[in-house]
Parts: C-alpha cells; structure tokens; sequence
C-alpha cells in the first residue's frame, strides 16, 4: 500500500500516482484505486491519527499492571464500544453502513452490538 499526504484536489493525485505506478510497469485494476492500492491521508487525519496512538499507549500504561494476561483483550473492550458507538451515531444507527466504514462483516458487526449491550435505536432517525 501507498499512503501519500496531501492538500486539495485527490482525484488528480490519484489519477498522476496511478499513471506513474503504470509507467513503472505495476498493474492494478482501475476499482482498486484508493482502496487497497492507493490511499491518500489528509493532513488533519495524521494528527488524528497520533493523538489515538498516543491515547491507545496512555491507556497501555494505565493498565499493564493490573491487566497482566488479558491486556490486549481489556484495550479492546475499553476501544470496542465507543468506536462503534460514534460510527453507528453518524451512520444514524444503520449497522451496514456502519460494518462497512469499519471493514467488518454484518453479523460481525450485529453479534457485536449485541455482546457490547448497544442500543442502536437511539440513533436512527424517525
């Protein structure tokens, strides 16, 4: 994967990265483009990006002693709810929608909403 940092017009540095990339000799479907192949960050999602590193390694620390054993699975449960909480709030509670901003499976996401104990009705709108 590329990650490229840009400013304005994404659909232009896509089209001169996917010619250069061709150019080279790489092949990739047209579909492919900004998906898997080519991803572009804008500047504010890098500093997004570091604050939640950050938080994660805060939250790292704050538990490593009294999480021995189950540290990955407690950092997990204390992300889990809220991430799908904030995406299923601005999907208005429609859980496909929200499963495909998060990369998962419907029932995935489903079997997740039921075990986290998330009312997604709250959310939709009438």
């Amino acid at each position: 994967m590329i990650t490229l940092l840009i400013s304005d017009d994404e659909l232009k540095v896509k089209e001169a990265l996917s010619k250069m990339l061709k150019e080279q000799g790489y092949s990739f479907s047209e579909d492919s483009i900004g998906a898997n192949t080519i991803r572009l960050v804008k500047k504010d999602c890098i500093r997004d990006l570091a604050f939640i590193k950050d938080r994660v390694i805060e939250l790292e620390d704050s538990l490593l002693n009294e999480k021995k054993g189950v540290l990955y699975k407690s950092i997990l449960e204390a992300i889990e709810k809220p991430l799908i909480e904030h995406i299923l709030e601005r999907t208005e509670g429609n859980q496909l929608k929200a499963a495909r901003i998060l990369g998962i499976n419907r029932n995935t996401m489903r079997a997740k909403i039921k075990k986290l104990g998330i009312d997604v009705s709250k959310w939709k709108v009438i």
